[in-house]
């Protein structure tokens, strides 16, 4: 069927223009106050109802939520952006991001896309190569940049979204469009599952720019070796104490942390697959004659299955609980964030290979890919599928400047109205698709 996937140039340069403003003002996870009412802002210009705020989260379910302070500075810092306090208000306390619902004129199956919106805590190059600085749209909120194309995806969401609004009269059943909050470091995607609000869905999907390195024009119809993933904070307490009249009084925070350093780093791999363990931060002290009473260690553990993902997470604990107690001291452990594995699945892989063919600026398709890394969308498409619904996870090709989370990372911009053409193409020729 015929479909009018705005094949002009006012539209990509909208897209282009939204990109360019995503990343210009970059938001982490649970923060994305101005990118959050940008994005509703925009769909309901388009005429497209919206859920967001308390209504999108179990709220008890959220995991790695910013301090209290960090949360209302972005909420300032947010109004002074948009003068759109009347929306900001609904949200505050980490309740960003944003649902679409697009029905359509035609009977036919629930289709969920989601895209993420949250950037990454990395300080953006000012160099001259570097594309968004000499252009003019490098981050101005320092210590924030979109490292991950996270821009790209929201705009994508939004171009599909107007696609699809053009075409309802075509369009079968209804569209349930997710730009989802703190997908970095695996924190959002549980709390909407837990709402409730992917059930009854028959079919699911997303996808990612630039992950495969493959040029513009190439897409993954799936992807595979999603990795399971616990992110920890874990916080040694011992006591203070002066370090040359009474070290004895003391116990040595940092001592603790250190020594689960080195431990953790040691822990003896799974050989029941792939299995990852890193120490990313680690801070404390206060000064050098003074027996460190406290000391906080960033950390996260990873598997390629279900059962190599937990040993290594009881292994680290064990490490930490050693570390502990070999000083004297007394820990806690947080879990700041999750992943799953997931496996895209057969019949809805091939329907991407079918309906991506017929857009003619996509030159090749390649049915499956390697992830490689955590996604927190695989809590989606476990449930999806968990109701009998059909899921997959695209890989977007496009040319990058740099690696991801880098601080020079940056994209070849037509992936944008491309990827915005192909998730609105099969929501679109899903309605031809059995239901679950």
């Amino acid at each position: 069927m015929e479909y009018d996937l705005l094949e002009n140039r006012e539209f990509e340069d909208w897209l282009v223009k939204l990109r360019r403003e995503f990343h210009r003002y970059p938001e982490p996870g649970w923060l994305e106050y101005r990118t959050t009412v940008r994005i509703i802002e925009e769909l309901e210009q388009i005429g497209i109802p919206v859920i967001w705020g308390r209504d999108l989260y179990a709220a008890d379910c959220r995991l790695g939520l910013p301090e209290p302070e960090e949360d209302r500075a972005a909420v300032r810092r947010a109004i002074e952006e948009t003068k759109r306090e009347d929306l900001i208000a609904g949200m505050a306390g980490g309740f960003t991001g944003v649902m679409a619902v697009i029905e359509g004129k035609q009977t036919g199956p629930a289709v969920g896309i989601r895209v993420d919106i949250d950037s990454n805590e990395l300080e953006e190059s000012e160099a001259p190569e570097h594309r968004p600085a000499r252009e003019g749209f490098a981050s101005v909120h320092r210590g924030n940049m979109h490292g991950c194309g996270h821009d790209g995806h929201a705009a994508i969401g939004l171009g599909a979204a107007r696609i699809l609004c053009a075409n309802r009269e075509k369009l079968g059943g209804t569209v349930y469009l997710f730009f989802q909050s703190a997908e970095e470091g695996g924190r959002g995607a549980q709390a909407v599952v837990k709402k409730g609000l992917l059930s009854n869905l028959d079919y699911f999907y997303g996808g990612h720019i630039g992950i495969n390195q493959a040029p513009f024009g190439t897409i993954s119809a799936s992807t595979y070796g999603f990795m399971a993933g616990t992110k920890f904070d874990v916080e040694f307490y011992g006591r203070a104490s002066h370090a040359g009249k009474a070290p004895e009084e003391g116990a040595n925070a940092i001592a603790a942390a250190a020594g689960a350093v080195l431990n953790l780093l040691a822990i003896s791999r799974s050989g029941k697959g792939i299995s990852r363990v890193n120490v990313g931060k680690i801070q404390g002290g206060s000064g050098r004659n003074v027996i460190p009473d406290y000391t906080l260690l960033k950390a996260e553990t990873r598997g390629g299955s279900p059962e190599v993902s937990a040993y290594m997470f009881e292994r680290a604990m064990s490490v930490c609980r050693g570390a502990a107690q070999m000083y004297g001291c007394d820990m806690n452990c947080r879990i700041m964030g999750e992943s799953r594995n997931a496996e895209c699945d057969g019949e809805m892989v091939r329907f991407v290979e079918r309906s991506a063919a017929e857009l003619r600026e996509i030159k090749e398709i390649i049915p499956a890919s390697d992830m490689g890394a955590g996604e927190n969308i695989t809590f989606m498409m476990n449930e999806v599928s968990r109701q009998g619904g059909q899921a997959t996870f695209m890989l977007l090709g496009a040319d990058i400047k740099a690696p991801h989370h880098s601080s020079t990372f940056d994209f070849d911009e037509r992936v944008i109205p491309l990827a915005a053409r192909l998730f609105a193409k099969l929501a679109l020729d899903l309605k031809s698709e059995k239901r679950k």
